[in-house]
């Protein structure tokens, strides 16, 4: 007769000790609190390194200069200002940086007239520049922008716990943490744009759309629209979506129309120099001035652009691997019936045509401009996956 030899740890594992410790820890209130605990020490953790090592960079010096226009009109005046409210707070390398890190950098430390027409292509984003002059009193320019970034990814870790909770999933929250980092969450937060603002308001809406809640949505849609007018992919995304499986189209339709006037209202209010010429300015050659930059279309130009995008897509970001991931996932859900019979399917198909959509109409290849919909999806398919790791479930998943 063959004996079995057993290894330490077989005897470890099988003691009575290890027993009675698994069982307490499989518990599943345990798991779901831990979960959660493990999500919200994430999000926290984040938050604590991005006010102690706030990242100061090129576009953060722009809009705060964009905030400054209204009381300042003199170019030379604006940029003495600008570069006033940013050096005490920068570190020294940093400084060095956005002011010698390279030619453009340079070139817009030296020249005032060229800095302030950089700042067109930044006033288009009224509600965040509004934002940061409503904050002023209390925070400073400065200090207004690293607490609408620390506030945003506060309420994206909220809404997620909140999103979980509600579709029983605590669990998840395991996996979601990490997958959120990947996806740039760190990053886009210690980068104190606007991003991370329009990311917490279009996951709000996605959250309303999934309970029906069109109108709130509609609402939520359109001002993230007035703080990233590129996010109207999104919003056409989801009229795409409303139409292709019966939704209520009116509350998507009217968001789309007046997404669509307001992004041509502040465009001509801010002066921005046009869909081409800012394709040109930021996937084509980054320019030292804008004032009268109107370049003819070329067709070499634009496939430069998307040749550039894809590459630096694939080799230095994450979201195509995302993506990837996301649509496997799905199918693989769909297929085990676990997508559910309500809008589960319907925001999926829309957050999927809205990335590829987002790198169609303008190919930057940060993971930050697309982690609205990766972190969309990654929600939903946790939701609908709801991994489970406790004892009763494994157990009545092996009977």
């Amino acid at each position: 007769m063959q004996t079995v030899s057993r290894t330490p740890m077989d005897w470890a594992l099988n003691a009575p000790v290890a027993a009675r410790a698994a069982t307490v820890l499989t518990g599943r209130t345990l798991l779901e609190r831990a979960a959660a605990a493990f999500f919200a020490v994430a999000i926290l953790v984040i938050a604590l390194y991005t006010w102690v090592r706030p990242d100061y960079n090129w576009d953060m010096v722009a809009y705060v200069a964009t905030a400054l226009e209204d009381r300042i009109e003199d170019p030379v005046d604006l940029h003495r200002e600008t570069w006033a409210q940013i050096s005490p707070g920068a570190r020294p390398a940093q400084l060095y940086e956005i002011q010698q890190g390279n030619p453009y950098n340079v070139h817009q430390w030296n020249n005032p007239v060229d800095f302030e027409s950089q700042l067109s292509m930044y006033r288009v984003k009224v509600a965040y520049v509004a934002a940061l002059r409503a904050l002023e009193p209390v925070f400073g320019l400065v200090g207004g922008a690293l607490f609408v970034s620390i506030a945003s990814l506060l309420g994206i870790g909220v809404l997620a716990l909140r999103w979980l909770g509600e579709e029983r999933a605590l669990q998840s929250a395991f996996v979601l943490a990490p997958v959120l980092v990947i996806a740039d969450l760190t990053h886009m937060s210690t980068a104190i744009t606007p991003d991370i603002l329009m990311a917490l308001i279009s996951l709000l809406a996605i959250h309303w759309l999934l309970k029906g809640r069109d109108w709130p949505a509609a609402a939520a849609l359109l001002l993230s629209v007035l703080v990233r007018p590129d996010n109207i992919i999104l919003v056409f995304a989801l009229l795409i979506a409303a139409v292709a499986f019966g939704w209520r189209k009116l509350p998507m339709a009217v968001t789309f129309v007046a997404s669509f006037a307001a992004c041509l209202l502040v465009s001509k209010l801010g002066g921005h120099p046009g869909w081409w010429a800012h394709f040109y300015f930021s996937c084509v050659q980054i320019q030292n001035s804008m004032i009268g930059f109107q370049p003819d279309f070329s067709l070499f130009d634009f496939a430069h652009g998307y040749v550039r995008g894809v590459l630096v897509s694939l080799l230095d970001n994450d979201w195509p691997a995302l993506l990837a991931l996301f649509m496997a996932g799905w199918v693989l859900l769909a297929r085990a019936g676990r997508m559910g019979t309500g809008r589960e399917n319907a925001l999926m198909f829309a957050l999927a045509i809205g990335t590829l959509g987002k790198f169609a109409s303008f190919p930057l290849p940060d993971d930050r401009f697309y982690f609205a919909f990766m972190a969309g999806m990654a929600i939903i398919l946790a939701c609908r996956w709801n991994p489970r790791f406790d004892r009763v479930f494994a157990k009545g998943t092996t009977s």
